[in-house]
């Protein structure tokens, strides 16, 4: 026997259905995140190890981890600057 539910009852139940797959889809994407962070943290260790010889330092491996996440950064601006460049027919300068 189907349950009858009012009109605002329902929209109630739509918003919080929806806020829990937003919740559930925000929660996987901070751990695919986190997930990302860790496997670029371990490559950056193993590059460490097979440069050095020795097992790196924590601290040599966060060094280098934000280092790369700068170098990387700026890389993107600047690929992304030159894109909107591009598009607006401007020349660069360098």
């Amino acid at each position: 026997m189907p349950i009858v539910v009012s009109k605002t009852t329902s929209h109630c139940l739509i918003y919080l259905m929806r806020f829990g797959t937003l919740k559930s889809v925000m929660v996987m994407s901070r751990q695919k995140r986190e997930q990302r962070q860790r496997y670029l943290k371990a490559r950056v260790a193993m590059a460490l190890y097979s440069e050095y010889g020795r097992v790196p330092k924590e601290s040599e491996i966060d060094e280098v981890y934000h280092l790369t996440r700068v170098l990387y950064k700026a890389v993107l601006g600047t690929h992304i600057l030159r894109k909107q460049q591009k598009h607006t027919g401007q020349l660069p300068l360098f």
